[in-house]
C-alpha cells in the first residue's frame, strides 16, 4: 500500500469521526469553559491542590494533594448551599468528597456521589490575607495538608494558625 493511499484513508476516517462526534466535542468544550464558579484550590504551605487520586472516578477514591494543573480533575465547582457554605463538585468525576467515617481529628477525605450528605458541605472562611480556611460545616474541623508531598492524603484537623490550613482559589476553565 502506498503512503498516499494511507493518508487518504486516514483523512476519510478523521472526517467521519469529526462528522459523528464534532457536535458532542463542541458541546463538551462549551460546558467546560462556561462552568460558573470553577476553581483550583491550592494549599498555601505545600503549594499543592485538591484532587481525587489518579483522577479516579470510583466512590471512595482518596482525596489527595497534587501539583497545580489546569485540568478538570483539579478544578472544583463551588455550588452555594448557604452563606459561605458550598458543595464542591469535581469537574472531571462529577463527584464531591466527604470524611471517611465519622469526622474526628485526623480523618481522611474520600470521593463520594453528590448529595444527601451534610458532610459534603464546606464553609469557606475568608482570612484577612485573602486566603481561606475550609471548614467541614457544623464542625470544628478544617481541611489540612500534612506535608508537601504529591499524592499525600488530605485530612481534617482542629483549627490552627499554620498555613497548612490556608487555601487560595484560582478560577480556571480547563478543556482537558
Amino acid at each position: 500500500m502506498h503512503a498516499s493511499t494511507i493518508l487518504v484513508a486516514d483523512a476519510v476516517i478523521v472526517a467521519g469521526l469529526a462528522a459523528v462526534f464534532g457536535h458532542r466535542l463542541i458541546k463538551n468544550y462549551h460546558r467546560k469553559v462556561e462552568t460558573p464558579d470553577a476553581y483550583m484550590i491550592k494549599n498555601v504551605k505545600s503549594g499543592l491542590v485538591i484532587r481525587p487520586k489518579d483522577a479516579g472516578i470510583a466512590d471512595g477514591v482518596p482525596i489527595i494533594q497534587y501539583t497545580p494543573q489546569n485540568w478538570e480533575c483539579t478544578t472544583w465547582q463551588m455550588i452555594k448551599i448557604d452563606e459561605e457554605t458550598y458543595l464542591l463538585k469535581d469537574l472531571y468525576t462529577q463527584k464531591s468528597f466527604a470524611p471517611v467515617g465519622e469526622p474526628v481529628a485526623g480523618t481522611q477525605l474520600a470521593q463520594r456521589p453528590i448529595g444527601g450528605d451534610k458532610h459534603q458541605h464546606w464553609q469557606f472562611n475568608r482570612q484577612d490575607d485573602g486566603t481561606y480556611t475550609i471548614q467541614l460545616a457544623g464542625s470544628d474541623l478544617y481541611i489540612t495538608s500534612t506535608s508537601s508531598t504529591v499524592d499525600d492524603r488530605l485530612v481534617l484537623q482542629p483549627a490552627s494558625d499554620d498555613t497548612d490550613q490556608r487555601w487560595t482559589l484560582t478560577q480556571q476553565h480547563p478543556i482537558i
